[in-house]
């Protein structure tokens, strides 16, 4: 005897939801298993020991209003600082002799002493120290 065949015809499927829980396990096992990359650069920074004595007779310093003193003098702006300074070291090739002493006051951002050091470097000078200045070391 014959079975007959029916017109419809099962439909077969992939069961999709076995497939991404075999994904997210693939995930995690790299994630666990893998090394992220790392920083390995190792720099040796130069170490100098801390100290406020130095050979420089030029200080430049800023108090907490962000105001410029070369050598306990008032500067309007960090050009004329620049200007003085260039004066000051016209002629000097040697890095000890272009030695600059910077106090800058503990509150001021980088925003504000940047131009300063910036003309400090422009007018040829040294920075030999970077320190914090106390209120009554201005004058």
């Amino acid at each position: 005897m014959k079975i007959p065949r029916s017109k419809t015809e099962a439909i077969r499927e992939t069961q999709m939801v076995s497939l991404a829980d075999i994904a997210f396990l693939i995930i995690f096992f790299f994630l666990l298993s893998s090394t992220f990359m790392k920083d390995r650069t190792d720099i040796a920074l130069p170490s100098a020991p801390k100290t406020s004595n130095t050979e420089t007779p030029i200080t430049v310093a800023m108090d907490e209003a962000g105001k410029i003193f070369l050598e306990n003098e008032p500067v309007e702006t960090p050009d004329m600082l620049q200007n003085q300074l260039s004066t000051m070291l016209a002629g000097k090739t040697d890095p000890k002799e272009c030695e600059i002493r910077f106090k800058c006051y503990k509150g001021l951002t980088y925003k504000e002493y940047k131009p300063v050091y910036e003309a400090i470097s422009a007018a040829g000078g040294v920075i030999a120290i970077l320190h914090d200045l106390k209120p009554e070391q201005v004058n």
